[in-house]
């Protein structure tokens, strides 16, 4: 037998998983959009700040090495201070420029503009304090500046495409995984829902069958549908039903066609549960007296009646006792069952005792009624007088280890209803021990 490590689900729990599985894929995908958007929200404010200033403060640059050099050119020929002033504001404007970069992490490039102006800055200086520097060696130093400053542009050029590449990268992913999550969910969702309606029909066309067949008399039918969830349990219900129905069938086909009360294999079966189920309870055993004279003086369709309405005078006696427990049976000819609690049983007897005494005299003509007997043969051919119709019940409390069998109990509980019979009129005897007798 297969060992079953997760539980069957119920409907409510199926429905629940499946909408917090969507709600994950669908929850991954926003969040994952999200940061996608965020990350690359942070890519074009590095990009802003620090790239595109960057490119401003690189090409300020350039312009400021321009200016110097065109001062300086003036300053070599005219020798005029302001040209000198001026340069130094360039150049302090210039190394300002550099700074800023510096804090922009600007890297290799940089460096060697900074070393490569500071040899034309050199130059310059020599060319302020009369010191002879010729103009192409200055060229050559302003030249090297420029193509640091143009190495400089091409690595910020570089960087800033691979920012834009990233970002594109960035946005793209987030496109595609979002749009995959999204799916994903739709999709989770679409197949727990095809996978439940399927269960649901497979189920339920179960379910048809079983009814089919059920209807048809097949009560052994399995639906053979797992326990666990809703269907599941509806299921094991029609099983139930179905063994109900069976039990009634028999009982049905056992029971009297007269009283309508069940017969041998009804009582048989009820005695035989309470023995497995080692419960106490009271078997009585009832038995008209003096039915037999009755049965040849008034005739079987007569006698048949009475037999009826003792039927139903027993079964409603046992009923206004509330005892949910309680079995009302009819063995055959006169004789009944009652298998009730052991706290209801003198009550049972009496109220049967009482109800049956009190219907008994609407039975007999008036003469009879008033003589109290009625003439007749007995079985042994002997003419004798015979007393109105009564009832004697053998009431056998049976505990737990008492009696094995139902055929035990039977057996005991006619031998104490010949010694109730012995006494005139309705009476009863309850054995509450096995072996002790106490009315």
């Amino acid at each position: 037998m297969p060992v079953k490590i997760f539980p069957r689900l119920t409907l409510i729990q199926k429905m629940i998983i499946s909408f917090v599985v969507s709600s994950l894929f669908m929850l991954a995908a926003l969040v994952y959009s999200v940061a996608g958007m965020g990350s690359m929200h942070r890519i074009q404010v590095g990009i802003a700040r620090n790239d595109l200033a960057a490119a401003t403060a690189t090409i300020s640059l350039h312009e400021l090495l321009l200016a110097q050099e065109r001062l300086v050119g003036k300053y070599h020929i005219l020798r005029q201070p302001e040209f000198k002033e001026l340069y130094k504001r360039n150049s302090a404007g210039f190394m300002d420029g550099l700074a800023q970069l510096r804090q922009m992490n600007q890297g290799p490039a940089l460096d060697l503009l900074v070393s490569e102006y500071a040899g034309y800055a050199k130059a310059v200086e020599n060319v302020f304090a009369a010191v002879p520097v010729s103009s192409t060696d200055l060229q050559l130093s302003a030249g090297r500046v420029e193509r640091a400053i143009e190495q400089l542009r091409t690595e910020q050029k570089n960087a800033l495409e691979r920012k834009l590449k990233e970002a594109d990268d960035q946005e793209s992913r987030t496109v595609v995984i979002s749009i995959g999550l999204a799916i994903g969910g739709v999709v989770s969702a679409c197949v727990i829902a095809f996978l439940m309606i399927y269960s649901f029909a497979s189920s339920i066309g179960k379910l048809q069958r079983a009814t089919h067949r059920i209807a048809a008399g097949d009560f052994n039918h399995d639906p053979g549908i797992p326990f666990g969830d809703e269907i599941g349990t509806l299921a094991q219900d029609f099983s139930r039903m179905a063994e109900r129905l069976k039990e009634l069938e028999q009982i049905s086909l056992d029971a009297s066609p007269l009283t309508r009360l069940p017969g041998n294999i009804a009582i048989e079966r009820s005695l035989n549960r309470r023995l497995r189920e080692r419960a106490t309870f009271v078997m009585c055993y009832m038995d008209l007296d003096n039915f037999k004279s009755y049965n040849d003086r008034y005739g079987y369709i007569k006698a048949s009646e009475l037999i009826k309405e003792a039927g139903r005078v027993i079964y409603e006696a046992v009923i206004r006792q509330n005892d949910p427990e309680a079995f009302v049976g009819h063995i055959g000819g006169d004789d009944y069952v009652a298998i009730v609690s052991a706290g209801k049983a003198e009550a049972i007897c009496r109220e049967i005792i009482r109800d049956f005494d009190a219907l008994i005299p609407s039975y007999y003509s008036d003469e009879d009624r008033a003589a109290g007997a009625i003439n007749g043969i007995d079985r042994y051919g002997v003419p004798r007088v015979f007393p109105l119709v009564s009832i004697s019940i053998a009431a056998l409390a049976c505990h737990p280890g008492d009696y094995a069998t139902a055929a035990e109990i039977a057996t005991a509980a006619a031998e104490v209803k010949d010694r109730v019979k012995v006494a005139s009129g309705s009476n009863y005897v309850i054995i509450r021990e096995a072996g002790h007798h106490v009315s």
